[in-house]
């Protein structure tokens, strides 16, 4: 909890973001002008106040004097929120040739109940193809076991299956198909860039929603057949990244996503300290769909050899802009650093915060970025409460690398293939 302290800036003609506590109990969190170069937040709480945060596109899109984070009241309404929150914050129309009124008109129309809203407005923001934007609901979500494969009418043909799975152990190898309930649903509700889109949609058909999952599966030919019970669990550190030493003498780093609640830079250490200096450090990024972007940074800042520019970014300014990109520097870490040969590998399911990472490195002498091209989209995404219990998420920003290359549109394109 925030408490009921007030933060204030020293003086009252400093521009200045402050935090208060409600006067009233159980008020919604609100986004306040105190006056044109100070903005309050009335929460309660860190996700009240993320979500007071997440409102500054509103506050400047309706030019108001506050706004109330709350869910609106009729599918109607939540409609138009839908179309006037992409119209003004999605940063991608240019960069992708969208045309947000014709996609729009596709889906308007209709006058869908509370119940079929959410699946009316996920097949309406998923024609963006973007996986930070959607409909988020209670379904959306859910534990995703460690396995890869792409989504076809007839189901998830597995691409990766660990050895250490419960599906290795029932019989399933790559190339199997993982039978699946309403593909026709999924394709048509997910969104994402071309590269990936048919990983993301298995990645959502096969997520465990609830404690287990029972799946089915059979191989190619349809002769053979398995089960497994799927356990969702908290991910460990073990579960989160491998680590491995090569015939040379160097070590590989698999990381399947940048968890914060984990001490991701334990594992650094030991392996910064164990390597010898002649040696390489592999960073495998395959299939890690990204997480805390301040974690992956901290984690990149290691790998530098000196203060260094590592592109641009723009944001969008909530009134159907875009503002002017500006540099983004990277600072050395003041944590064990890694100055020698590093390789980093990459593919389609390479997103979010992980090519946050790869960006301020790519170009590097002692770096060198092999694989596939990358998911496409560092996104910055915002959320705007639809309905009780559904969301909007947008991205907000275009991230450039060095050369002033969008990272949206084009991806992150290896050194190697």
């Amino acid at each position: 909890m925030l408490g009921r302290r007030v933060f204030r800036p020293a003086s009252d003609t400093e521009s200045a973001w402050v935090i208060e506590a409600p006067t009233e109990a159980d008020t919604a969190p609100q986004l306040q002008w105190r006056s044109t170069t100070r903005l309050a937040s009335i929460a309660t709480s860190e996700s009240d106040f993320l979500a007071t945060m997440n409102a500054l596109h509103t506050l400047l899109r309706t030019q108001r004097d506050a706004h109330i984070v709350a869910p609106v009241a009729s599918v109607e309404e939540a409609i138009h929120v839908i179309y006037d929150e992409i119209a003004n914050t999605y940063p991608y129309f240019a960069l992708r040739g969208l045309d947000w009124d014709l996609i729009s008109r596709r889906h308007m129309g209709c006058e869908p109940s509370p119940t079929t809203f959410p699946d009316m407005a996920a097949a309406w923001v998923a024609e963006l193809g973007d996986a930070h934007t959607g409909i988020r609901t209670s379904a959306s979500g859910g534990f995703n076991p460690d396995y890869r494969g792409n989504l076809r009418t007839d189901g998830v043909h597995l691409t990766n299956v660990p050895s250490q799975s419960a599906a290795w152990e029932a019989g399933v190898r790559p190339g199997w198909i993982v039978e699946i309930e309403d593909v026709e649903h999924l394709m048509s509700t997910v969104g994402a860039t071309p590269q990936q889109l048919p990983e993301v949609q298995a990645r959502r058909a096969m997520a465990i929603r609830g404690t287990h999952r029972v799946y089915r599966a059979h191989d190619p030919s349809g002769t053979r057949a398995a089960e497994w019970d799927e356990t969702a669990a908290p991910t460990t550190l073990d579960d989160s990244v491998k680590v491995e030493r090569e015939q040379d003498g160097g070590l590989r780093i698999r990381l399947r996503a940048f968890a914060s609640r984990l001490d991701l830079h334990s594992v650094f250490d030991d392996v910064i300290a164990s390597a010898a200096p002649s040696a390489q450090i592999t960073v495998d990024l395959r299939g890690n769909t990204g997480g805390s972007i301040l974690l992956a940074t901290d984690l990149r800042d290691r790998f530098l050899t000196e203060r260094t520019k590592i592109g641009y970014v723009a944001f969008t300014d909530g009134r159907g802009g875009i503002a002017p990109r500006t540099e983004r520097w990277a600072e050395l870490s003041d944590r064990r650093r890694w100055e020698g040969r590093t390789e980093i590998f990459i593919d389609s399911m390479t997103y979010s915060a992980s090519e946050d990472f790869v960006l301020g490195l790519q170009g590097l002498e002692h770096v060198r970025v092999s694989g596939s091209v990358s998911g496409d989209g560092s996104g910055r995404p915002r959320r705007v409460p639809l309905l009780p219990g559904v969301d909007l998420t947008i991205s907000t920003a275009i991230t450039y690398d060095r050369c002033g290359s969008p990272v949206e549109f084009r991806g992150i394109h290896p050194d190697t293939i």
